[in-house]
């Protein structure tokens, strides 16, 4: 549910997306840039999903739900006077839209078996943890990218609220690595300017040719093959001025309700 929030709730969204709002709009061609204001998910929703799926919510990502139940922002490119796009996105689903994963759950473990000892082979992954899925493993899907992969999370042991975020790839169910934490995933999407299909970035899929078109003209650094991109130090491409560099969780804090209409900013 969206909801009109205080107008003081504001910075909580300017902080949660780390000033991305003010770079968009310098950004020439970038236009319509909105987000939709949603209430926080009751704690006896939070509490109830943790329980039928028996797992803890890490902390950031259940003060996250606490604050607001999801979140959406999105903008559009020009690409002439005449053809303007609704492009970019950010997007944290509803609480009750992260779902457990039950088919192919074999296959999955047997596709990425090997995965802790081909991590380890290359000093270029140094920053990649091993993962070591067993049948108590439980994967839940973030979100969905065209056909070819999933945003998922994982909780490799079920019984602790350690949690990391990977793609998974549909034809080769290979597991790819994103994120430690539901904080760092957040950035991560705003470091990439919510440019669409992003997380294809870090996988053997190809970028669709219109999308690699925007990371040429409005991030090509983000295309470097040079680049430790899985470095989580380099995504500000070493600019210590950038101001969606770093995510505290602090601004997940608790905002007053509204019972006005929906509305988007």
């Amino acid at each position: 549910m969206s909801a009109v929030v205080a107008a003081s709730d504001d910075a909580f969204y300017e902080n949660l997306t780390l000033g991305l709002i003010k770079v968009l709009n310098q950004i020439q061609r970038i236009n319509n840039i909105n987000y939709d204001k949603r209430y926080p998910a009751e704690r006896n929703s939070v509490n109830a999903w943790e329980t039928r799926h028996n797992v803890s919510l890490p902390s950031d990502m259940k003060a996250f739900f606490l604050c607001t139940d999801g979140f959406c922002l999105f903008w559009s490119y020009e690409y002439s006077a005449t053809d303007n796009k609704r492009v970019g996105k950010i997007h944290i689903p509803h609480l009750i839209q992260i779902t457990l994963i039950r088919e192919n759950m074999e296959s999955i473990m047997a596709a990425n078996q090997n995965t802790s000892k081909s991590s380890s082979s290359s000093s270029a992954n140094d920053a990649i943890p091993s993962l070591h899925l067993t049948p108590k493993s439980k994967i839940f899907e973030l979100s969905t990218i065209l056909d070819v992969a999933k945003v998922v999370m994982i909780y490799e042991v079920p019984e602790t609220n350690v949690m990391r975020i990977y793609l998974l790839e549909m034809e080769s169910l290979k597991l790819q690595f994103l994120a430690d934490t539901f904080s760092e995933y957040l950035r991560m999407s705003v470091a990439h300017l919510g440019l669409p299909y992003w997380e294809l970035c870090f996988s053997t899929c190809t970028l669709p040719p219109w999308t690699q078109q925007l990371f040429l003209l409005l991030a090509p650094h983000l295309l470097e093959n040079n680049e430790p991109r899985r470095n989580v130090k380099n995504f500000h491409n070493g600019n210590e001025e950038t101001p969606y560099n770093t995510l505290d969780p602090s601004v997940f804090r608790s905002k007053p309700r509204s019972s006005k209409a929906p509305k988007h900013k």
